[in-house]
């Protein structure tokens, strides 16, 4: 028996060593992935604005998170751009958090195209979307603020299925995706104290309310997510 010890102490010992460079590799993978998302920033040519359809104003009710909710579809909405920012959210009672898991700020045409040359200092606040404008940088789009802010979006998602808000939490900064599915209005009661809240979908690109990004944000009920190839 004495002759075993040596044996099954080596043996845990080199799985105690086993699972410390598990662990380091997993960290070091886990904080690596975070920086390069981070820091990854692209520019992608060619991108269309976005298309929007009037559609019959068809309202679907449903409940979910405790809340009961009408739903009305405004426009059909096809959407394309590089994901200039990401912002995930916590379901609590409010309802935008039970219905969106996430906002993805989206940029298409010029923005899209200068994106890298361009620090245009991507921020999302609490649903909301946000840029950094100064006079050298409006410079490379002849000084034409509107020109910026008409050109990216914030948008808060709704999943239409469990497959599409797995897909919607994939989406990382950078990527070059499209998003195909409906601008809606949200109108709802918690059942708990019959709190009301509303919320209604922008269905223009220029709303914003100051010269620095703050604007209307779309509210899309996602049926479609692509990763376009470049």
């Amino acid at each position: 028996m004495k002759k075993d010890k040596p044996v099954k102490a080596g043996f845990a010992a080199a799985s105690v060593v086993a699972l410390l460079i598990i662990g380091i590799v997993y960290l070091l993978y886990f904080f690596g992935s975070m920086i390069y998302y981070a820091l990854r920033t692209r520019s992608i040519e060619g991108i269309p604005e976005p298309k929007q359809t009037k559609v019959n104003c068809d309202v679907i009710r449903f409940e979910k998170g405790g809340w009961e909710m009408e739903m009305t579809y405004q426009y059909s909405y096809d959407i394309e751009g590089v994901v200039l920012h990401t912002r995930e959210y916590d379901e609590t009672d409010n309802m935008g958090d039970v219905l969106s898991p996430v906002d993805l700020l989206i940029g298409w045409g010029k923005v899209a195209e200068k994106n890298e040359e361009i620090d245009f200092e991507w921020s999302q606040g609490v649903r909301n979307g946000r840029c950094v404008l100064t006079d050298e940088k409006l410079s490379k789009f002849g000084g034409d603020t509107t020109s910026v802010l008409s050109q990216f979006s914030n948008n808060h998602v709704i999943p239409a299925e469990a497959n599409v808000k797995k897909d919607l939490l994939k989406v990382r900064k950078g990527d070059h995706i499209r998003l195909r599915g409906y601008l809606v209005n949200i109108d709802g009661v918690r059942k708990t104290d019959h709190a009301t809240s509303e919320w209604y979908s922008s269905t223009v690109r220029d709303d914003f309310h100051d010269g620095e990004g703050g604007q209307g944000c779309e509210v899309m009920y996602v049926t479609n997510v692509d990763w376009i190839d470049d």
